[in-house]
């Protein structure tokens, strides 16, 4: 096969191609980081929405029936029960934004570590960038898991806190 030498107007075409490509990528790393920013927000806001609520919650209920907890055993069975079924709920909760965050935070990386030439496609994935993409993988589904095991920990405290209520 006999090459061709790249005219000039050739050469500048394909400069330009890579320029817009370089520039697309480091768009997406600008994307990338406000997401992570976001996420980090989430993460710190969060929790504390829920520790407060909860708090207020709980002790507001305590004090409300302390009289017709303290006598009943089974009754501050299903109370601490209840409890404990939010608190597993509020540290999964407190947990699944880190793991959305690290999970960003790989993407991140793995769009950072492609390297850049001036032919056709431009942008290459390296060694770096396929195990960190799988790393963000990793976290992502893992965060997956931990919402659904906080949704299922906060409502069989809620079932708990009604079977609760129905014995009072």
């Amino acid at each position: 096969m006999v090459e061709t030498e790249e005219t000039e107007k050739q050469h500048d075409l394909r400069i330009r191609s890579a320029e817009r490509a370089h520039d697309h990528e480091l768009k997406v790393i600008e994307i990338h980081q406000r997401q992570i920013e976001a996420f980090a927000l989430a993460g710190m806001r969060a929790p504390a929405f829920v520790a407060a609520g909860g708090v207020a919650a709980s002790l507001g209920f305590y004090s409300a029936n302390y009289g017709r907890l303290v006598g009943k055993a089974d009754a501050l069975a299903l109370f601490n029960n209840s409890l404990a079924w939010m608190l597993g709920g509020l540290l999964f909760t407190i947990l699944a934004p880190g793991l959305a965050y690290f999970s960003q935070f790989a993407y991140l990386d793995a769009v950072a570590s492609r390297v850049h030439d001036w032919n056709h496609p431009f942008s290459h994935d390296t060694r770096r960038t396929r195990i960190v993409m799988q790393v963000g993988n990793v976290f992502r589904w893992v965060c997956v898991i931990v919402v659904l095991l906080a949704i299922g920990c906060v409502s069989s405290g809620g079932l708990q806190f009604l079977h609760l209520v129905a014995t009072l």
